[in-house]
Parts: structure tokens; C-alpha cells; sequence
């Protein structure tokens, strides 16, 4: 009888041991798990963003921001938020780097993004699409995409101190019940770490071509072209990559002068088409024979076609400093113009059944082409 009692009692402290330990054991779980979830101590950082120089551009409804460790093999860190001011990045103590752009990069459909792994080589390319029209002189010329507009910039040697992460792990401990129970919580000051702001600006240039022609009344339909332009941006640098693409401009509109007395003339005016671009190339010089614009027209017989190259580089020199940030009066971006002169009057020609003709900005059947290639004069 003795022997089980001694046994009962063995086995009520076991149990009663096994009991306590568990309870020792969930209550010093609660700290050690919300320590260890803590773990890699972190110290947060709020990264302001003042979108000032874009919004009269475009307004963004959410930027992404990508962060890289400048030491070590860590990978890169992606921040998406809809918030536009600001965003919170949680880092561990070192040097970062790091750039902002409008909305994600999921939600571009003309622009790839390309060696993001990597915060020197990332890119933003526009993507290669196929032209009706346009012939490429070989196997290197790629046509792009109108690219959506981008603004970016960037920021290096973000610093994480010691410090900041031992702050920010009082602020969290400080968070915890103390230990006596009574679930109070100590009272520590709120560190504030704030950086930038950072000013994105638009990547993306838009240029607005101006063909100016005699007899303007017998022209129908117009194409055109801007070859030798670049392909993509570095995103650490914002400058443009050595790479070119062509850039069709499919969509004109006419305007006809005024004569001497105010009127309409007819017979003299211009055509309008405007292209996005990410600018030049690197290494471009500002030489004409740099950048070619390629216009073919369809005169009303619905069957002379005029085609003309007229060399830009020169007048595309200084495209690469535009990003939108200049205003006209009425708080519109000011974009570079190209202004080029057809080099003779329009052939007078009979309209295609008969009638007045008349410039048609939608015509797809251009007809039986005879294709007349006038030498610039």
C-alpha cells in the first residue's frame, strides 16, 4: 500500500512538473517567439516621395519601390503601395540602395523591366512590336512600342546604424507586458528615421514632329518614322542604354495656314504626329545623320505615294534634358518640336473617284503604291 502511494505521488509531481514546465514553457514562448519573428533585427525607415514634377504628367494610383543591400548576397527587397508619400522599409544594419517608380511593374504592358537582381544593370526596355508598314533596314533595326509613361529616381548609401536597430528593438520590447504581470508598458520615444525625399521624374520624352508642305489640298494619308532612338534606361542612373529601336508615328492630324487676310489657305499648312520616347541613345552627338524621320505620303489619287528622310540628330540634341518638368502658361509640359519642310509642292493629282479628296488620318488601303523618293534639297 505504501509502494502506490509512493508511486501516486511520483506520478502527481511528474504531472504536476509536466504542467508547470509547460506553463514556464508558453510563457516565455510569447517573448521568444515575438523576438524570433523580430529576427533579423530590423530598424524601419520611412522613404518620402513627392511626385510634384509627374502629377501634371500623369497621377499615379501607386509607386513600387526597390531596395538592394550593398553588401552581401541578400537579394533585392520589393515595396508596393498604394500610399504615394511615403513608404516604411524594414532594414537590417548596412548600406542600401534603392529607386522609385510610378505604379508596378506588373502593370506595364509596353515597358519590360530587365536585371532587376542586379540595382547597376537594371533596365526599363520597351518591348519590340511589328510594323504594317515599316520596313527595317536589317536584322539589328527593332521597331518599339510607344512606351507608357515612367518616372523614376533614386537614392545610394542608405544607412542602417547599430543604433537605429537597437532603438527600434527597445520600441518593439517596449511593446511586451513586463514581467511582474500587470501587463503594463513602458513608455519609450518613437525613433523617427526619415529619408529622401525622393522626386521622380518623367523618364519617358514625348516629341511632337511638324511636316510643313506646299498644296497640302491633294495630300490624303501620312506615315512616318524616328529611327535610332534609345531602347531603355539604366534605372540607377536614369540615362538612356546604347541600344536603339524605331519609333512609327502612325496617327496625323492637319492644319491648314492662314492667308493674308486671316482666312483658310489650302494650299499651304502642316501635318502633326507625336511619339514617346525614352530619348536618345548613349554616346549620341547631336550630328543630323544620327536620328533619320521617315514620312511617306499619300497623295487623293489614292495611288502616288511621296517619301521623304529628312536627318534630325540635330534637331533632337538637346531631347535628352526634357522630363516634363517645364510648364507652359496653362500648367501643360513643355516637349521639344521638330519642324521639317516637304522639299516641293505636293503634285496635283485627281482625286480617286472623282470627288474632293480630303486628308483622311485612318486610311489603310494605300492603294497600288508608286512610290516616288524625293531628294532633300
Amino acid at each position: 500500500m505504501k509502494r502506490c502511494t509512493k508511486i501516486l505521488a511520483s506520478l502527481s509531481f511528474i504531472v504536476s512538473f509536466f504542467i508547470t514546465a509547460v506553463s514556464w514553457e508558453r510563457d516565455f514562448d510569447f517573448g521568444i517567439k515575438d523576438l524570433c519573428f523580430y529576427h533579423p533585427h530590423t530598424a524601419p525607415l520611412n522613404l518620402n516621395v513627392d511626385w510634384s514634377f509627374f502629377r501634371h504628367i500623369e497621377r499615379p494610383t501607386g509607386m513600387t519601390v526597390y531596395v538592394w543591400p550593398q553588401q552581401g548576397e541578400d537579394n533585392y527587397r520589393r515595396f508596393l503601395t498604394h500610399t504615394l508619400s511615403n513608404v516604411t522599409l524594414n532594414l537590417e544594419a548596412g548600406y542600401y540602395d534603392a529607386f522609385v517608380f510610378n505604379q508596378s511593374d506588373s502593370e506595364y504592358s509596353t515597358i519590360e523591366f530587365h536585371n532587376l537582381d542586379d540595382y547597376s544593370k537594371a533596365e526599363a526596355r520597351v518591348i519590340q512590336v511589328k510594323s504594317n508598314w515599316f520596313s527595317t533596314k536589317g536584322p539589328d533595326t527593332k521597331v518599339g512600342a510607344t512606351p507608357e509613361w515612367l518616372a523614376l529616381d533614386c537614392i545610394t548609401d542608405i544607412e542602417v546604424t547599430d543604433e537605429m536597430v537597437a532603438k527600434a528593438e527597445e520600441e518593439f520590447l517596449s511593446t511586451l507586458p513586463e514581467a511582474n504581470g500587470q501587463n503594463k508598458k513602458r513608455e519609450v520615444t518613437k525613433s523617427q528615421n526619415e529619408v529622401g525625399p525622393l522626386v521622380p521624374k518623367s523618364i519617358i520624352k514625348n516629341i511632337d514632329v511638324y511636316v510643313h508642305m506646299e498644296n497640302i489640298m491633294f495630300l490624303r494619308s501620312s506615315l512616318g518614322a524616328i529611327g535610332d532612338l534609345a531602347e531603355g534606361c539604366y534605372i540607377s542612373t536614369c540615362e538612356p542604354t546604347e541600344r536603339m529601336v524605331t519609333h512609327t508615328l502612325e496617327s496625323w492630324s492637319l492644319e491648314y495656314d492662314k492667308n493674308e487676310n486671316g482666312g483658310v489657305d489650302f494650299y499651304r499648312g502642316s501635318i502633326k504626329a507625336s511619339l514617346s520616347t525614352f530619348g536618345l541613345p548613349a554616346g549620341h552627338t547631336g550630328k543630323p545623320e544620327e536620328n533619320f524621320l521617315l514620312v511617306k505620303l499619300l497623295l487623293v489619287d489614292n495611288e502616288t505615294i511621296l517619301q521623304v528622310e529628312f536627318p534630325i540628330g540635330d534637331l533632337l540634341a538637346d531631347l535628352n534634358s526634357y522630363n516634363g518638368t517645364k510648364v507652359d502658361e496653362n500648367g501643360r509640359p513643355i516637349w521639344p518640336e521638330i519642324h521639317v519642310y516637304w522639299p516641293e509642292p505636293l503634285p496635283e493629282v485627281e482625286p480617286v473617284g472623282g470627288g474632293n479628296g480630303g486628308f483622311d488620318v485612318g486610311v489603310d488601303d494605300w492603294g497600288d503604291e508608286v512610290v516616288t523618293i524625293l531628294p532633300m534639297l
